[in-house]
């Protein structure tokens, strides 16, 4: 399934910025959502790879993280597709699609982010959010993946959901549980693996809006920016702390292998891949050289 676009305010960055700064500072990452061609590229350490719904257990995956790759497994609590997709997503949508609690508002199930699917309940404490959080559990004391990708996950949901009509009520609730996700599970990883990571595809701020959900960027290591061009707003915002665990991730997905490097010749971002949606299917050859990062 494509990711989809992060929003928020962006501006140009003068071309002078990058001066200063060194070239392929970043390590690559790759997106493998259907098919493990390329894989075996990313085998070795700060190399970073994002599996599908369907392949999370595909040899290719555990070859290439025994050479010291990062393994992240996609996971969307914000949306449940209408239909099946296949077991391994079946099962992390408590092993029927039909038993997801749904958003309530409006009216129940009504929202959708994007076609195909219905928004999830993500209120806090919600019976969904505590199944979220379990199956996490699950794959930490698993060990077969060193972290979860979040998508959407964040301040805010995408436009396509028609956020900017919701209610104020609505929106805070959004928020406030799609913050008591990440809290949840980063208390789980401090209790069972530290080192596992946690990421999430959105930020959480809304520009000219409510800074409630802000407290979220301390339970994740970092988020990912996605198809987003050099930019002062994201580049600022990828600086931030994140968790105290130590193991900061940034993820720049952009849609050129010229645009990925002109993120990574920043020096700010862990990790970049240059990828458009339609190219999400397997990772492309790298696109930096891997480099040495403190915390491993």
């Amino acid at each position: 399934m494509k990711f989809s676009k992060v929003l928020a305010f962006t501006c140009p960055l003068l071309l002078t910025t990058l001066a200063a700064t060194s070239a392929n500072a970043a390590n690559p990452a790759g997106i493998s959502f259907s098919k493990e061609t390329n894989v075996s590229l990313y085998g070795k350490p700060t190399g970073l790879l994002i599996t599908g719904r369907c392949n999370r257990y595909e040899p290719e995956f555990a070859a290439a993280r025994a050479k010291g790759a990062e393994i992240l497994a996609y996971l969307n609590p914000n949306s449940r597709p209408d239909q099946h997709v296949c077991n391994l997503d079946k099962g992390f949508y408590m092993n029927n699609y039909g038993a997801v609690p749904l958003w309530p508002y409006p009216s129940y199930g009504q929202r959708s982010i994007w076609a195909n699917t219905k928004m999830t309940d993500m209120r806090p404490g919600s019976k969904w959010i505590l199944s979220v959080v379990a199956y996490v559990e699950k794959l930490m004391r698993e060990g077969k993946v060193d972290g979860v990708f979040l998508d959407v996950v964040g301040g805010r949901p995408w436009n396509a959901s028609n956020w900017t009509a919701w209610s104020t009520t609505e929106k805070n609730l959004w928020a406030d549980g799609n913050v008591d996700l990440v809290r949840r599970i980063d208390a789980k990883r401090r209790a069972i693996n530290p080192d596992f990571i946690v990421m999430n595809n959105n930020v959480w701020t809304i520009t000219g809006g409510s800074t409630r959900a802000l407290v979220g960027e301390k339970y994740v290591d970092g988020v990912a920016i996605e198809h987003h061009l050099l930019n002062s707003y994201h580049l600022t915002y990828i600086k931030k702390p994140f968790s105290n665990l130590g193991h900061k991730r940034t993820l720049i997905i952009s849609k050129t292998t010229a645009d990925a490097k002109a993120w990574a010749a920043t020096g700010v971002p862990t990790h970049v891949t240059g990828q458009a949606a339609s190219q999400y299917g397997y990772p492309l050859a790298p696109v930096v050289s891997f480099k040495a990062l403190t915390d491993r």
